[in-house]
């Protein structure tokens, strides 16, 4: 990767060939709830969540083995079908053979613009994608075809998206028979999948969700469809050389029509049309995320099918991220401020993400661990610091009275869910990390009245430092610690704070160091739950014991508050 170049000064950065860096794939989202992948040749994944994927779910490993992609054909009369994102059995054959097409890469908060050039074809793509900022969960993707020969063309463009549609378990639990579920209709501007249920751990749920692939060529309607991933591969072909491409046989289903029961595609086949020579066409292409009203949600992504709305919505897009990422560095080294200016968005994308929904965070079904909590108030502290202290008092409800903390995060601000499985586990560094976090907020502000604000306890069946079960507690209950009388318990930050550390630090193994319970900063250790115990983190918690003890930085006892 040592050949990307920065462009400006935030963060905007080229590389050329990209296609040949491994695992290399790009972030788009916004605050509307999707969340995407993306590659140098449109692969990667799409979703809202761990059961609603409209693009089929990909660990870093699946990005170099797995066929489906966000591909987009162009057919010319007398030529090899060639993939404008470079997805063809042909054009993958040409890698490092000296022969292959050139490709550029192009990426900022938050897009990517890919352009690639075929010298034996003479045509030239660029392919720009990104979560737009609107209420419609979608994202959006404008591709432009350019006809570099000396002579007019003729050609048909078809956009060919597999529409998953179901969530990451049927990837293999039930894969076939929630294809049957499927509920695939044919629109005027596109394809919407819209199974009948949810076939999950979850249970048989009845389906509220729609996935959708819609799009425009110039003003132009597609002619038809080719609705299903059976039809489009054709008998013998793959996504990468498909009978229907190859061939240039189409078996075009028009609007208006429903079919049941297979794996969705969302093919949208244009128009031929005729192309000057260095003249362009431009399509946009939407995924869409919507309620059960197919019609309803082809009503509300038109507006948004056109190259100037494309645009409009783009501009709008880099400066909404431009607001949120607004620290800059200057340092002498303008690569190495740039940089910076990444790493400093890394929180607001892994608060989007948690630690589940991008291709080298595998696990998990979403949302945000205690550690994450503390680590986002670190963060803003420098970049949006607004706010930070109603957090942080906030934070401090999810401590048991016991010192252990839920690890249940809400999607709310100081929302914690009591374990529903009731799974009795420690993480012996929890209690070590919030007072870090008010460490640096107390030494940025000398706000030492914060360690005097109450918060509540949490509560849930585990009691003991993970060691019982409290069996008399209920859900109904609450997830918050009452006294005999049914009032809620609050305390200070500041016993928040201690009571995370005496337990911890009474909590030890047979060599007084604090037990590992269930793992320290790597879960691979917990197979010392029994016996183990770590060095490290009896050295960390003991150096915070001395920072809440030193007078020098334990100005709240001289606080006025």
């Amino acid at each position: 990767m040592s050949n990307y170049q920065f462009t400006d000064g935030h963060g905007t950065f080229t590389l050329a060939d990209p296609q040949h860096h491994s695992y290399l794939y790009f972030p788009l989202t916004d605050e509307n709830g999707v969340m995407s992948s993306i590659t140098p040749e449109l692969g990667g994944d799409s979703k809202t969540g761990e059961n609603s994927f409209l693009l089929e779910p990909v660990s870093s490993d699946n990005l170099h083995g797995n066929k489906s992609s966000r591909n987009f054909w162009v057919l010319t009369e007398g030529e090899r079908p060639w993939s404008a994102t470079g997805v063809s059995a042909w054009q993958q054959g040409l890698k490092f053979t000296g022969e292959e097409e050139k490709v550029s890469l192009t990426a900022g908060l938050l897009y990517q613009t890919v352009t690639r050039t075929s010298r034996s074809l003479q045509l030239t793509s660029e392919i720009t994608s990104f979560v737009p900022h609107t209420k419609l969960r979608t994202e959006l993707t404008k591709v432009t075809i350019r006809n570099d020969a000396d002579k007019a063309r003729v050609i048909r463009c078809i956009a060919a998206v597999p529409i998953y549609g179901r969530s990451a378990a049927n990837i293999r639990d039930h894969r076939n028979v929630t294809s049957m579920l499927n509920r695939i209709y044919t629109l005027e501007a596109g394809v919407v999948n819209m199974p009948t249920m949810a076939f999950d751990e979850r249970g048989h749920l009845v389906n509220e969700l729609s996935y959708g692939v819609f799009g425009k060529l110039d003003g132009q309607f597609p002619e038809g469809f080719i609705p299903t991933l059976e039809t489009f591969i054709g008998e013998g072909g793959s996504l990468e050389a498909p009978r229907t491409m190859v061939t240039g046989e189409l078996p075009l289903t028009h609007s208006g029509r429903e079919i049941d029961g297979y794996e969705c595609m969302g093919t949208l086949v244009f128009p031929k049309l005729e192309l000057a020579p260095g003249e362009s066409v431009s399509s946009v292409i939407a995924l869409v995320y919507d309620e059960k009203d197919p019609k309803g949600t082809e009503e509300k992504i038109l507006p948004l099918l056109t190259a100037e709305k494309f645009d409009e919505l783009l501009a709008a897009s880099k400066e909404h991220w431009a607001d949120i990422n607004h620290m800059k560095y200057r340092s002498g080294d303008t690569s190495f401020d740039n940089w910076m200016y990444w790493v400093d968005f890394q929180p607001t994308l892994r608060r989007i993400f948690g630690c589940s929904f991008l291709p080298h965070h595998d696990y998990g079904k979403g949302g945000r661990g205690w550690r994450d909590l503390w680590q986002d108030c670190l963060a803003l502290l420098i970049m949006n610091p607004d706010g930070v202290r109603d957090m942080l008092v906030a934070n401090f409800g999810g401590v048991r009275a016991d010192g252990t903390n839920a690890t249940i995060i809400g999607a709310g601000l100081g929302e914690f869910v009591a374990d529903r499985n009731g799974i009795a586990r420690v993480w012996m560094d929890h209690g070590m990390w919030p007072w870090l976090t008010v460490q640096l907020y107390l030494n940025q502000t000398g706000d030492y009245g914060l360690l005097r604000e109450k918060a509540p306890y949490f509560k849930d069946r585990m009691i003991l430092h993970g060691d019982g079960a409290d069996e008399e507690w209920e859900a109904s209950q609450g997830s918050l610690q009452r006294d005999e009388s049914g009032e809620v318990v609050h305390g200070t930050v500041l016993e928040h704070l201690l009571i995370e550390h005496l337990t911890s630090f009474y909590d030890v193994g047979e060599h007084n160091h604090i037990r590992i319970r269930g793992a320290d900063w790597n879960d691979a250790l917990d197979m010392a739950a029994d016996r183990g115990e770590s060095v490290a983190f009896t050295a960390m918690y003991a150096k915070n014991l001395l920072d809440l003890a030193d007078r020098r930085s334990a100005g709240w006892r001289r606080s006025p508050s």
